[in-house]
């Protein structure tokens, strides 16, 4: 049970991750000034949109060359989002619904945890429940100067959760309501907290950096800084690609920390206004204390890599 909630864990960082840096960051316009500059925003045009969010999370606990445990997270989240016209007082509302949900957790090569929409013969019963509920619900968002302002349907769909009746599964609804189903998860699908765009127009070569706060599940509130530079603009499309890092350290409970290295390779479509495809992989290396079989302390290294993929495609 202990390795279930740790997987479980993992993955809350994975999506919380993934939810700051995976989001399609939106272009507004694909006019380029005379000295070949292009100004990028974050803002979604009125239109129906399909967005498939894929990522995984592997995690290895080692102490030397002793492997104390291993697990791995899959998810796939396809949503479509329906964005209403700009209205007079600048506030784009999205609508939001997920179209396939699906979320395996293994731990030591052995699933301890699966659900997928698209196959309802696997998965227990609680699980299907939830995911069930969760795609019947609306989420409503409002945009405005592209930063999210307000978020609806998150409570509504608490409600409709049941309790759950052994531990573990009061911990699962619990974790749903807590991590995946809150405003400030929606919102950072489209909030751009963590966007690697520039505040004035930028050519090919141009670098620039970026400096945001963003929370993460179970880590908490850090401050991100991404070196970035505009790769290609192909001018026949047009698109654009932009390429970032970062490297941060953070703390992790009962003295633990770790070092987290990301690299994020994003390809725009400026006509349609959307991410084609954007990507991100976070090594993370991470050190805890333990205590070995004698007693004495120790510190377990441990690595994590998490994948992130979006795409974007308006109907």
């Amino acid at each position: 049970m202990i390795k279930r909630w740790t997987a479980m864990k993992w993955g809350a960082i994975a999506l919380g991750v993934w939810a700051t840096l995976g989001t399609a960051a939106i272009f507004s316009g694909v006019a380029r000034a005379a000295d070949g500059t292009v100004e990028i925003k974050n803002a979604w045009n009125e239109g129906r949109y399909s967005a498939l969010q894929e990522t995984s999370v592997s995690y290895v606990e080692q102490n030397g060359r002793e492997v104390l445990a291993r697990a791995q997270t899959r998810a796939t989240f396809s949503w479509q989002v329906e964005s209403e016209a700009l209205r007079a007082d600048g506030v784009r509302v999205l609508k939001l619904k997920a179209e396939r949900v699906m979320i395996r957790l293994q731990s030591d090569g052995a699933d301890i945890a699966y659900y997928d929409s698209d196959n309802p013969l696997r998965g227990d019963e609680l699980m299907k429940d939830v995911f069930a509920k969760l795609m019947k619900s609306e989420f409503v968002v409002e945009l405005k100067d592209g930063k999210v302002v307000k978020v609806e349907g998150c409570d509504e769909f608490a409600k409709t959760l049941p309790v759950g009746e052994s531990e573990s599964e009061k911990y699962f609804v619990e974790h749903i309501k807590t991590t995946v189903a809150t405003p400030g998860n929606i919102a950072q699908i489209f909030d751009p907290i963590a966007y690697p765009l520039p505040r004035k127009p930028v050519a090919v070569g141009d670098r620039w950096t970026t400096e945001t706060p963003f929370a993460l599940p179970v880590i908490g509130e850090k401050k991100l800084v991404l070196d970035c530079e505009l790769k290609t603009l192909k001018r026949a499309e047009p698109k654009a690609n932009v390429a970032a890092e970062a490297v941060l350290d953070v703390d992790l409970t009962a003295g633990a920390s770790a070092t987290i290295k990301i690299d994020i390779d994003g390809k725009y479509n400026l006509t349609d206004g959307v991410a084609d495809d954007f990507t991100s992989r976070a090594t993370v290396n991470i050190e805890l204390p333990r205590k070995d079989k004698t007693g004495a302390e120790i510190v377990v290294k441990a690595i994590g890599v998490i994948r992130n993929k979006l795409t974007v495609v308006k109907r």
